[in-house]
């Protein structure tokens, strides 16, 4: 951002909490480029199958991730778990445990950050298509996950899950509470 959205002076950076921010040097205004909260689904099935996402866009184009995606002004995080489920596959879930919480890993643009919410859900309807940015969809036994996984915090909720699974957690096999 390089101008104030106040009143169109331009930003400068200055450090203010030992981060550098951009700040209006003629109202005071200042822009604190928090993290965009994403909520994901690892969908699990009724064999212990994880249901993935191929990325038909940028960016990481052609890589698997759990569907996900941006809230919208007014969601719940829950409510954009399940929304983003059947956006990108068609599926009608419900979410039955908490999975993770993960910062990004990583930055894509240089203007913003993203941080994980990640919840274990259970396919109640639908049918099962690729959508909105997907462009293939499908369940994957534990031991046959795709290699590359687009992004960390997806490659960090999925050891989760694996971790999860191998104790016998509920939720990982969709028998949990439900919840959200």
């Amino acid at each position: 951002m390089n101008f104030c959205p106040r009143c169109a002076a331009a930003l400068e950076t200055q450090t203010l909490n030992e981060l550098p921010r951009r700040v209006c040097p003629a109202c005071g205004y200042i822009y604190w480029n928090n993290p965009l909260p994403v909520a994901g689904a690892a969908v699990i099935d009724g064999a212990g199958r994880i249901l993935l996402a191929r990325r038909g866009v940028e960016p990481r184009l052609g890589l698997w991730n759990l569907p996900s995606g941006y809230l919208e002004f007014g969601e719940s995080i829950e409510e954009a778990a399940v929304r983003e489920v059947r956006e990108e596959t068609g599926l009608e879930v419900v979410l039955n445990g908490f999975l993770l919480s993960a910062g990004a890993g990583h930055r894509l643009w240089p203007w913003s950050s993203v941080t994980f919410s990640f919840f274990y859900a259970r396919p109640i309807g639908g049918l099962l298509r690729a959508g909105d940015d997907a462009d293939q969809v499908r369940f994957f036994d534990p031991v046959d996950l795709p290699g590359q996984i687009a992004f960390p915090a997806h490659e960090k909720a999925l050891a989760q899950w694996q971790r999860d699974r191998v104790r016998g957690r509920g939720e990982a096999w969709g028998v949990g509470p439900d919840v959200g």
